[in-house]
């Protein structure tokens, strides 16, 4: 597998430029081409809302993002005159999650930001990177908001349980995990054991000229999601790679689970795969 197009969410801000950032990093990296997606999300607002509401906030709000989409395309254009990396610029009015699920099944990779953030013009982003893992088809790469990304890859934790979801994920990583540094499978489980769990998916690995090295730790009093969050921390890691929604989304949404905690919590790139 090779990362030839990445698909990645253009929007206005700090945290839109250093997705972008982010986003035109790695398509140099894998001599990839880019789809900057930029989407007005015209839902209609819910009855029960207009009421309390002013009358033209939903026109005023379109005309404000339709004219920040038009400097969103000024500046990834001049972003590719000044790289050399094509990057197609794509704009749709749509239900967000809708329009990126059919645009991601025409990509490698789906590059999102974590959250709504401060200085996001709407909320209809929020909790997108977990939703569209469930629907793209495709591995999602999410970027945290409270963090600088200056090199994703080089140095690369795997959250290993034996699941399909983490096979998946480690499989749809694979472009990044041959030019990584360093490679650590880490399995989170409840007791010590003898056999390490991620030993044979790092001997796969190493069939395809990954050197991965396997370690387990004990869960203890903090949840998975929090061990492996330390984890990333003591090797140093700018990437995590994970399965997603293990549980069904609604058991996750509901009682919690390590998909929902990571995406909350998260300090560093994820990429994710269901």
């Amino acid at each position: 597998m090779t990362i030839r197009n990445i698909l990645f969410h253009a929007f206005e801000g700090d945290a839109g430029a250093a997705l972008e950032n982010a986003a035109f990093d790695l398509a140099q990296a894998h001599g990839a081409t880019l789809t900057a997606l930029t989407v007005v999300d015209n839902t209609p607002i819910p009855s029960y809302v207009v009421p309390y509401v002013p009358a033209n906030l939903a026109e005023s709000y379109i005309d404000e993002a339709r004219a920040a989409a038009k400097q969103i395309e000024t500046r990834i254009k001049a972003r590719e005159s000044a790289t050399g990396i094509h990057a197609e610029w794509r704009y749709r009015e749509g239900d967000i999650r809708s329009v990126f699920t059919q645009h991601a099944h025409y990509t490698d990779v789906v590059v999102l930001a974590q959250g709504g953030g401060e200085d996001a013009p709407i909320s209809a982003a929020n909790n997108l990177a977990g939703d569209l893992v469930l629907t793209a088809g495709r591995p999602v790469l999410s970027l945290p908001w409270n963090a600088s990304v200056s090199a994703i890859g080089r140095r690369i934790l795997i959250g290993w349980n034996g699941s399909t979801e983490a096979t998946r994920a480690v499989n749809d990583a694979l472009p990044l995990l041959v030019k990584a540094d360093a490679v650590k499978v880490l399995s989170v489980g409840d007791e010590e054991t003898r056999h390490i769990p991620g030993s044979e998916i790092a001997q796969h690995l190493a069939r395809h000229g990954v050197k991965a090295e396997a370690d387990h730790t004990v869960e203890s009093d903090s949840s998975s999601a929090e061990a492996l969050l330390f984890e990333c921390k003591d090797f140093g890691a700018d990437l995590l790679v994970c399965g997603a929604w293990g549980h069904s989304r609604m058991f996750e949404t509901v009682l919690g689970g390590v998909t929902k905690d990571l995406l909350r919590r998260m300090e560093l790139p994820l990429l994710l795969s269901h």
